[in-house]
């Protein structure tokens, strides 16, 4: 079996950017992140790395569909506020919005125009520059730290997508609790087989779980966000009845094979206080999935699979009484993201969204006294 190396680079400012030069943000005591896989989103200009379908020169794109896509984007994302699980609080653009298969800087600039003016003023953007699709984020509260970081042989599939890592000050914080930290991802995808690709997965959790339990061991308090799409399901170790180690690993499901990637990313049906109840417990990196709340909800049908590929993975900081705390989770209900299969209504050429559906997270302020930094 042949090693992965694995890095974590960190990239130059200027692919961290301030929109405007408004004043400070409004300190709201909500705050909702949405993760969208968009799919595929390229801006109209040709530089020779797209994908043959988006090439205008090709003929088949153009500037009129590229602004189609992008108000597309921005519906789908506005859905959220529109289904059975919101309420009027919801009805607002996202603090934070993680995209997902994004070509580039520009595309991230564009999207952020199409939402309402000044809304986002930070953003950044994922490497390698050369990559063809990269994962990004759209914010209202300043970008304090940004890394991204890489898999650079997975186990013979070559250099994975970046994770990017932003940390974000939602007040002005003078405490950890109050900050964000985000890594949000895009997984190897099951093309090439189910487990076939594993090992590439494996490996992505992998380096999430080092950097995790580094991040803890030095800033306890800081609340910790994994998000976007992981091209399996949390309980993707139940559903393939067990027969291999896969990247997300369910926390009750006792202690399966070691795998050669690494350690797996622990996934728990509930907030897990630094410990657990046990020494085996006790060395596991392992964060809360919202989909606990779901089981039966999905979003995307994958080889007619309803599957739950996009979501949170939360750390225990994250109910802890002190600063942001978990408030809850949602998935878009909107009639127009479907198709009359009732999948979602992937972009076709011409009309569509993405054969993802967009997830939120809603966290709430909490107005205890929050500890002294570290």
């Amino acid at each position: 079996m042949r090693p992965a190396f694995l890095f974590f680079a960190a990239i130059a400012m200027l692919v961290i950017s301030c929109r405007c030069s408004l004043g400070s943000v409004d300190q709201a005591q909500e705050i909702r992140i949405v993760s969208y896989n968009v799919h595929n989103l390229f801006d109209a200009e040709e530089s020779g790395n797209e994908y043959p379908e988006f090439k205008p020169s090709k003929g088949k794109w153009t500037k009129e569909l590229y602004a189609k896509r992008l108000a597309s984007v921005v519906e789908a994302v506005r859905s959220l506020g529109k289904g059975k699980d919101s309420g009027s609080a919801q009805a607002r653009d996202p603090d934070i919005l993680c995209v997902q298969e994004i070509e580039n800087e520009k595309v991230l600039a564009d999207l952020a125009e199409h939402f309402r003016k000044g809304a986002y003023r930070y953003w950044a953007i994922s490497g390698p520059k050369d990559s063809i699709i990269h994962t990004g984020v759209l914010s209202r509260f300043p970008v304090t730290a940004m890394h991204t970081h890489s898999v650079m042989d997975a186990w013979g599939f070559g250099p994975l997508r970046d994770i990017l890592e932003v940390e974000l000050d939602t007040s002005g914080a003078t405490s950890d609790a109050d900050r964000i930290l985000l890594l949000i991802c895009h997984w190897k995808s099951k093309r090439e087989g189910e487990q076939e690709t594993e090992s590439a997965r494996r490996a992505a959790a992998a380096l999430l779980t080092q950097r995790i339990r580094k991040i803890e061991s030095e800033r306890p308090d800081l609340p910790i966000i994994v998000c976007g799409d992981f091209n399996e399901s949390p309980d993707e170790y139940l559903r393939i009845s067990r027969r291999y180690p896969t990247a997300l690993m369910p926390f009750e499901s006792g202690s399966p094979p070691p795998a050669a990637e690494g350690e797996p990313l622990w996934v728990s049906q509930s907030f897990l206080q630094p410990g657990g109840s046990s020494p085996d417990d006790a060395s596991r990196v392992a964060l809360y999935s919202p989909w606990a709340e779901k089981p039966d909800g999905f979003s995307i049908a994958y080889r007619d699979k309803r599957e739950q590929f996009d979501g949170f993975l939360l750390n225990a900081a994250l109910q802890d009484g002190i600063g942001l705390e978990y408030e809850g989770f949602c998935t878009s209900e909107s009639p127009v993201l479907f198709d009359a299969s009732g999948k979602p209504f992937e972009w076709n050429g011409t009309s569509g969204y993405s054969d993802h559906l967009p997830v939120c997270l809603v966290l709430q302020k909490n107005a205890g006294q929050a500890r002294a930094p570290h």
